[in-house]
């Protein structure tokens, strides 16, 4: 994994990172569903609670995603990653000094199974709120 920060390798994790349009399609359209289900019952609040909690949890993450999307596409168009890493971190002063094309990607990739398993865990609780409720 020496070569990733050549442009074609740019282009695969753009490509990557742009499913969280697909990621807050799928989170967004699990919570409207809970919602109607909260709206047609009105006494399971809690299953309305745990979705909201799951649901912002879970656009944290597809917001991450998606200003990673951002950030790729920047470092991708310049040859020198060096500005790049100067401004970060004089954003983020705590943070890492010297990241790697390695880390960025491996760090992303965490960032996308989190935000992809809590899209499952979100449409999984809106099944059991659907079982529940039929209880």
């Amino acid at each position: 994994m020496n070569n990733l920060s050549n442009r074609q390798c740019g282009n695969v994790m753009v490509i990557f990172t742009s499913s969280w349009r697909y990621l807050a399609s799928a989170s967004l359209l699990a919570f409207i569903c809970q919602f109607i289900l909260y709206i047609y019952s009105f006494d399971n609040w809690v299953y309305l609670f745990v979705n909201s909690i799951i649901f912002i949890i879970s656009h944290y993450y597809i917001f991450r995603l998606w200003f990673d999307n951002q950030l790729f596409q920047v470092l991708y168009q310049q040859d020198d990653c060096s500005h790049f890493d100067f401004a970060l971190q004089y954003l983020f002063p705590k943070k890492q000094t010297i990241t790697n094309m390695h880390q960025r990607w491996y760090g992303t990739k965490k960032l996308f199974n989190y935000a992809l398993s809590l899209v499952v865990i979100h449409w999984v609780w809106l099944i059991v709120s659907v079982i529940m409720m039929r209880m």
